[in-house]
């Protein structure tokens, strides 16, 4: 996947914004955006189903995250991520509405619920910038904290066991 220069730092820019708990929960993540943006953020699991896929739907009074549980943690963590990309990058209206189909009617035609619904998909750019924003995201959390220098009586005694094992 080739991204120009341009959406790789309009995506750094709004992940540098953000606040990561550490240790890294993805609920956290979102109740923090949801004190930010001063809406509610709500994560909707989907579970069962052939679909391992989540959406974004927003309404007046809230964004809600789905996502699907039958796949592991990490790649429902993704698809979170995914999703809150889709989110910070504003990525809203009719469009957030098209992973519904399979998520919430898995047993109707997708034709039918597309037709009903008025399904419109997000354009090519906009996935590519919520999967960036994604990653992005999982790669900060991913990061170890840098590791704090040890009270100087612990390092003496570190490099004194130390000295015990070392081979001149």
């Amino acid at each position: 996947m080739t991204v120009d220069r341009a959406l790789w730092r309009r995506c750094r820019r709004i992940v540098d914004g953000l606040t990561i708990p550490v240790p890294f929960d993805p609920a956290r993540l979102v109740d923090s955006l949801a004190g930010q943006r001063g809406r509610r953020v709500e994560l909707v699991p989907m579970p069962g189903g052939a679909s391992q896929c989540g959406a974004l739907v927003a309404t007046d009074d809230a964004d809600y995250l789905f996502y699907a549980t039958s796949t592991t943690r990490l790649h429902q963590e993704h698809i979170l991520l995914h999703e809150v990309g889709h989110l910070l990058c504003g990525h809203l209206g009719d469009r957030s509405l098209a992973a519904l189909p399979d998520l919430l009617l898995p047993n109707l035609s997708a034709d039918l619920v597309r037709r009903v619904l008025g399904r419109s998909d997000y354009s090519a750019e906009q996935e590519q910038e919520a999967e960036l924003v994604a990653s992005m995201i999982a790669q900060r959390a991913r990061r170890e904290p840098a590791p704090s220098p040890a009270p100087p009586e612990v390092a003496d005694g570190l490099a004194r066991l130390g000295s015990i094992f070392a081979t001149d």
